[in-house]
């Protein structure tokens, strides 16, 4: 008996360490001066309301991004390429690639040999020369731009400086905005360009990124663990497809997906902003698809959905004048950016929405779950960001995301993937993923008067006369139900009980 009770008392002692340390973890919040009032997104989950964040702020507390051992995972962004930004310069990882193969998508000023292929344009230097398009350029030269997006007004995207400011912007350093992980390491693999990206250049893209060879191409010397695709199209990854370009073009994304997952990179993808099915690549197999969620936790305006989506998360559901954004919509997704129109400019910050806003999130977080664990899989990844989830929202007045019901609405496993990202949880998986037990959770059910002033513009009816009081959500993490008082009473006399044995442990030793 002797010998039993010191070791119970270890036990009972190691429980309470364990309670208690999950107890004591309070959100972190960054010194940065836009992180409170701009960048809404990376806040600590509350109890009611925005029940569509990650909840960043509290993950930060498991972890910045500090790797475990050695340099932490490299995150390449196959996008529109970079350009300087005092806030992400440090956290690239260079010289980087340029893939565009055709000189006047590019930018690149060659515009008489502007069919060229086969890598005579590509150089290592991804430096974004800006995507915008105009309609006298678009005119001038039909056959060259024919099916492009043309910009009617505005600047070029600079998209691929907005992908990886989420991800890695230098962070509390007093100034500016927050990155995902405050450690990151960036590759810029430039494959989008003014006209978007054809496939080949994408395929080729993710496969140098991995750190595969790639015809005319040296080897990249810092291959990535995560790929994110900040775009999507609209063609099928159907090798059956009708069209057989099209077919083509998707056995080339598979071969080129199965290629780098062997390798052992997640390739995280936009699921596209049609407000329709998932688009190319992230409807192919083997890409971790993401579409984007209002930050009250329902499917964004624009956002695709479909069985091909793996998970969800905030994306920016901007106001653009369509029905119901004066009373749901968000400020969007702040990141770098630049204020050049057509060609680089002075560095800056612009707020965007899309699914290409919501996937960086969700790579950001698996860069934080490698950096603390660089021993898991691909696997291990998916499954953790699975197994994480937060039950997504119900917003009964809105009805099930469907053909037909395709803004607004609420997400489903069968719509939205397997849930809402939680990156807190996600972490505690990362460092036990054997041993993790998900907390017990219930989904949240949201209304509010905008819900309901939401639902009577898009001509949906609103039953009953709910409380003036009433809540815009039920508590995200309200626990398995049941317990209630008495369940608390007992956790604090158990708690009790464990500090008084632990105090009597640490007096004996």
């Amino acid at each position: 008996m002797r010998t039993t009770l010191p070791l119970l008392r270890r036990a009972l002692c190691a429980t309470l360490a364990v309670l208690s340390g999950a107890a004591a973890a309070v959100p972190v919040t960054p010194t940065d001066t836009y992180f409170a009032t701009r960048q809404w997104w990376l806040h600590a989950l509350p109890a009611t309301g925005d029940a569509g964040l990650p909840d960043l702020s509290n993950a930060w507390s498991r972890s910045t991004g500090v790797p475990k051992s050695g340099a932490g995972p490299v995150i390449a962004v196959l996008d529109t390429g970079i350009v300087p930004h005092p806030e992400l310069d440090a956290r690239l990882v260079l010289p980087g690639y340029d893939f565009i193969s055709n000189a006047a998508y590019a930018n690149e000023g060659d515009t008489e040999n502007a069919d060229r292929v086969g890598g005579t344009e590509r150089d290592a230097n991804p430096y974004d020369r800006g995507d915008r398009l105009t309609r006298a350029e678009a005119d001038a030269n039909p056959a060259l731009w024919e099916g492009c997006a043309v910009a009617t007004s505005g600047r070029s995207s600079w998209h691929g400086t907005m992908i990886a400011g989420q991800i890695g912007a230098v962070s509390n350093d007093g100034q500016f905005a927050a990155g995902i992980n405050w450690h990151a390491r960036i590759l810029p693999v430039r494959v989008a360009g003014r006209c978007g990206a054809a496939p080949a250049d994408v395929v080729d893209g993710l496969r140098w990124a991995a750190g595969l060879p790639v015809a005319g191409v040296p080897l990249n010397a810092n291959p990535a663990r995560i790929v994110v695709i900040g775009f999507a199209g609209f063609k099928s990854c159907n090798v059956n497809d009708s069209d057989p370009t099209v077919a083509a073009a998707a056995r080339d994304y598979i071969a080129a997906i199965q290629a780098v997952r062997a390798k052992g990179v997640l390739v995280v993808a936009a699921a596209g902003n049609g407000a329709e099915g998932v688009g190319r690549p992230a409807n192919c197999p083997g890409v971790f698809a993401v579409t984007a969620l209002n930050r009250q936790g329902f499917k964004a305006n624009y956002a695709n959905f479909g069985p091909e989506v793996a998970l969800a998360t905030v994306g920016g559901d901007m106001d653009r004048g369509a029905t119901c954004d004066k009373q749901v919509a968000d400020s969007g997704i702040l990141s770098t950016s630049n204020k050049g129109d057509f060609g680089p400019g002075e560095y800056g910050w612009a707020e965007g929405g899309g699914t290409s806003y919501a996937s960086p999130i969700v790579a950001g977080v698996a860069s934080l779950m490698l950096a603390a664990n660089p021993d898991l899989t691909v696997d291990q990844l998916e499954a953790g960001l699975h197994a994480t989830a937060r039950p997504h929202a119900l917003v009964p007045l809105f009805g099930n995301c469907a053909t037909g019901n395709n803004t607004r609405c609420t997400c489903t496993t069968a719509t939205c993937g397997s849930g809402i990202l939680d990156a807190d949880q996600a972490l505690a998986y990362a460092v036990n993923p054997a041993g993790y037990a998900a907390p017990a959770r219930t989904a949240p059910t949201l209304r509010s008067t905008a819900i309901e002033q939401c639902a009577v513009a898009m001509g949906k009816p609103v039953p009953g006369n709910p409380p003036a009081s009433a809540p815009t959500s039920t508590p995200v993490d309200a626990g398995g139900g049941g317990g209630g008082a008495a369940g608390l009473s007992e956790l604090l006399a158990l708690l009790g009980l464990l500090v008084l044995l632990c105090v009597k442990h640490l007096r004996r030793r």
